[in-house]
């Protein structure tokens, strides 16, 4: 027997209402996505850099004055940091379209301007073995950053995914936005149950950061801060319960 259009119309309805529903966790889980290819292509990248740069010599003598224009040669240490560092770093494949930044500023907000002077490719900076040793440790701690930051990331991912599949449950219970009356209660306890989950969450930490400090870094280009949140509070707005 062939679906009518009046049934046509209710399915399609729910299922818009669904996504509606649960959009903003989909949308969190998309973002934490590109997160992650993009923290492990750039920490990959810092991770080659930082295995070139410990093969280029340090240089003994003292640096030329300040203010003088020192000539580089094909031997020059600085050549060599600039060349690693755009054949790695500069080199992720969402570089021009995240960050867009020239060499130099790209260090200096990387590892500090001390460092984006030494980068610059007419510096009188001498690349001294203690500056060496100290870039090798800003490269080590930009590395362990992004593994923190990847960490915490693949927690909220998994996190999302249980909170989707909850949400799911609930939803694909109904049939219409008017929860029956024999249904209410456990309706009502089950979003709380997530509500109260997900705010002892948001109260605590991940990983190695405060979760409501992650959550607006990793949600900061959406209308919403709070996935989670956000699609208990779609589901209670339009249900009759």
């Amino acid at each position: 027997m062939s679906t009518t259009p009046a049934q046509d119309g209710t399915q399609w309805f729910l299922h818009t209402w669904r996504d509606h529903i649960l959009e903003p966790v989909e949308t969190a889980l998309t973002v934490l996505d590109e997160e992650h290819t993009e923290l492990a292509a750039e920490q990959a990248g810092l991770e080659e850099f930082l295995q070139r740069l410990r093969a280029v010599d340090p240089v003994e003598q003292p640096s030329s004055p300040v203010g003088t224009r020192s000539r580089q040669s094909a031997a020059d240490p600085v050549e060599a940091l600039r060349d690693a560092y755009t054949d790695t770093v500069l080199a992720v494949d969402h570089y021009e379209s995240v960050y867009d930044e020239s060499l130099v500023e790209n260090v200096a907000i990387e590892f500090g301007p001390d460092y984006a002077a030494l980068f610059h490719p007419e510096t009188n900076v001498g690349f001294s073995p203690p500056l060496k040793r100290s870039l090798v440790g800003a490269t080590e701690q930009a590395i362990d950053e992004r593994t923190s930051l990847d960490r915490a990331v693949k927690i909220e991912q998994e996190s999302m995914r249980e909170y989707r599949g909850s949400l799911q449950e609930i939803i694909e219970t109904l049939d219409s936005t008017v929860v029956p009356e024999w249904y209410r209660e456990t309706f009502q306890s089950d979003v709380t149950a997530l509500l109260k989950q997900r705010q002892d969450q948001l109260h605590s930490s991940v990983h190695r950061f405060e979760t409501h400090e992650f959550c607006t870094y990793m949600y900061e280009e959406q209308l919403w801060t709070y996935p989670v949140l956000t699609s208990l509070a779609r589901l209670q707005e339009s249900v009759d319960s």
